[in-house]
């Protein structure tokens, strides 16, 4: 028995024991029992691992029904293997039965969108994501973040401050330089006059010129202070604009320590629309983006999400974002222009993307594809009826396999009721088993598999209920609580939606209008609970004798207050002549103007 370190979507490592001989089904069946996973194995797949090396939207899934050490290349020398757990069919999140595999498609998620791998629609888009980001991670709102300075803009003015006191101090050496240079072409034309006028002096007198080529010539003397001055008044500027800014890089330092928006500089990524040009060329959130997630988590804080729907609704929220769900495949085309071509594979058919051009092919539509060493073909009807191919050309071969491989199963998992036996038996051997094939034709000696697909997304889903209905117990529980929080979350989300009309429906924006909408409903029945307390207190405070005028009147000496001034009058003189109750006894009427004696 080996050990197999897995790396989990979160980043940290699960270590099983791995026996050589097993295949890639009891590694995962291993994973997902140490994760709390009876069920809905088929939603993840296993891939190899490398750390420190950036994740691609190419996923290169290791075959199940193989053996590890086949598809692996490990020679035998006890070195670990290194896989990856990630989630390979994406499912509506309201298909999903088991917490902890809602834990996990929230991991992946969380990790592709702030890697890049999956985009918002607009910044407020991804100003909403980030917000349920941060409450499913737990993260406490804070008020003073709503009033605190936004990090991105104190950093853009400092560099802007620093910016400029840079180009005002080129401009100042510039400007010492040209007065250098103007003192030093005067001094050199006053320099060579007075040369001159010594050469004449020497004809004359030429002991006089000898004694006074001695003496050194005090416009010499002079610009060579000059010089002197100019550099070490130059070095001095120097010197005095660099504390400056490192005294005002330390103070940004100090503000932002304390700065409660610097919780959310973890939750920045890219919109799609961003992210589609040059890396050189794309702008920089703006300036209150932090601020714009702080408001968002406020909503989501204001009506007390749970972590546990904020990963709910963040699961049900990127399903309209572009690129969810897909396996990106990039080549070059075969035809005499050899342009890029790039294949996204998603739930529902392939996207197609040449020379700035989408097409969308839906799996109905393709009548044929298959893959033969680099190259990948693909043939399908168009719009019009007519039958068109494709032919494209990989960086490697088992990048060409993998394509084929991820159209097929997908198209078996996502549109067919079941797998079909043509898919299920699809194998190759290796040379050993191609010889072994030719004395016994049923041989398993050098069969690998090429699909690993056995179950469509509807009998997973089956199979799912019935186990954890078979096992009750703890187990049940546990489903049936996960199942009454999502059932609850989607009867919020269907009353709201219901609600939202139009509008919500209308766009991309569906999630942010529930939320909106749902926080609107609660300040609404806030403000209604609230009249409806202020009224039941005016009516306790009001005579409950006339029901007019409010109680303003004490019965002494029990002590009664229930009327106003007016009815306790009448009702004292009542009481005289027909004497009831504690009213009988009362000999003052205390008002509160002054206290009323009664006759009699």
């Amino acid at each position: 028995m080996w050990w197999c370190i897995v790396n989990l979507p979160n980043g940290t490592q699960q270590a099983v024991k791995w026996d050589p001989k097993a295949n890639g089904q009891e590694c995962l069946e291993k994973v997902c029992l140490a994760l709390n996973i009876i069920c809905e194995m088929e939603y993840f797949g296993l891939e190899h691992w490398t750390p420190n090396q950036k994740e691609t939207q190419t996923r290169q899934w290791i075959n199940l029904r193989n053996r590890l050490s086949c598809d692996s290349g490990s020679s035998g020398s006890g070195i670990q293997l290194m896989l990856a757990l990630r989630v390979k069919f994406w499912v509506p999140v309201h298909f999903i039965l088991q917490e902890s595999v809602r834990n996990l498609f929230y991991m992946q998620a969380r990790r592709d969108l702030l890697e890049g791998r999956l985009s918002a629609s607009d910044w407020s888009n991804a100003a909403k994501l980030a917000a349920l980001l941060c409450q499913a991670d737990g993260l406490r709102f804070n008020e003073a973040a709503l009033r605190a300075d936004c990090p991105m803009r104190m950093r853009r003015e400092l560099a802007q401050q620093q910016l400029q006191q840079q180009q005002a101090q080129q401009q100042r050496h510039e400007q010492q330089r040209k007065e250098k240079e103007h003192v030093l072409s005067f001094k050199k034309r006053r320099l060579s006059k007075q040369k001159s006028m010594e050469h004449i002096e020497n004809c004359a007198l030429p002991l006089a010129a000898t004694s006074c080529s001695l003496q050194p010539s005090p416009s010499t003397s002079t610009s060579a202070n000059t010089s002197h001055t100019c550099s070490s008044h130059t070095h001095s500027n120097s010197s005095s604009s660099s504390p400056s800014n490192s005294s005002s890089q330390t103070g940004l330092d100090e503000r932002l320590a304390s700065n409660p928006l610097r919780m959310y500089e973890e939750y920045v990524f890219l919109p799609s629309h961003e992210t589609s040009g040059d890396a050189a060329s794309v702008p920089e959130p703006p300036a209150d983006y932090l601020r714009q997630i702080a408001t968002e988590h406020g909503k989501l804080a204001k009506l007390q999400m749970s972590p546990k729907s904020a990963k709910y609704w963040l699961l049900q929220s990127i399903q309209d974002l572009p690129g969810y769900g897909e396996e990106l495949f990039s080549g070059v085309t075969t035809n005499e222009s050899a342009t890029r071509c790039d294949i996204a594979v998603g739930a529902h058919g392939i996207t197609v993307c040449r020379g700035g051009e989408k097409q969308s092919i839906p799996f109905g539509a393709i009548a044929a594809a298959k893959s033969l060493r680099r190259t990948f073909k693909l043939e399908y009807v168009d719009d019009h009826n007519d039958r068109k191919e494709l032919e494209i050309k990989l960086p490697k071969q088992p990048i060409a396999a993998g394509l084929y491989r991820s159209i097929t199963e997908r198209h078996a998992f996502y549109v067919c009721d079941k797998v079909r036996g043509v898919v299920t038996n699809q194998f190759t051997r290796d040379l050993k088993g191609t010889i072994a094939s030719m004395f016994k034709e049923d041989t398993e000696l050098g069969k690998r598999y090429v699909f690993d697909i056995q179950h469509t997304c509807r009998e997973v889903h089956d199979q799912a209920r019935r186990i954890l209905h078979e096992r009750g117990g703890d187990a049940a529980v546990r489903a049936e609580a996960a199942d009454g929080a999502v059932a609850a979350a989607a009867a919020a989300a269907t009353a709201v939606g219901a609600g939202a009309g139009s509008s919500c429906g209308a766009g991309g924006g569906s999630m942010a209008g529930k939320i909106d909408l749902a926080i609107r409903e609660k300040e609404a029945r806030e403000a209604a609970i609230e009249r409806c307390v202020d009224t039941r207190i005016s009516e306790a405070m009001q005579c409950k004798i006339c029901m007019d005028r409010a109680i303003n009147t004490v019965f002494n000496p029990c002590c009664h207050v229930i009327a106003c001034a007016q009815c306790a009058a009448r009702w004292v003189d009542h009481s005289h002549r027909a004497p009831r109750k504690c009213f009988a006894n009362h000999s003052l009427l205390v008002t509160g103007a002054a206290t009323v004696p009664i006759a009699g």
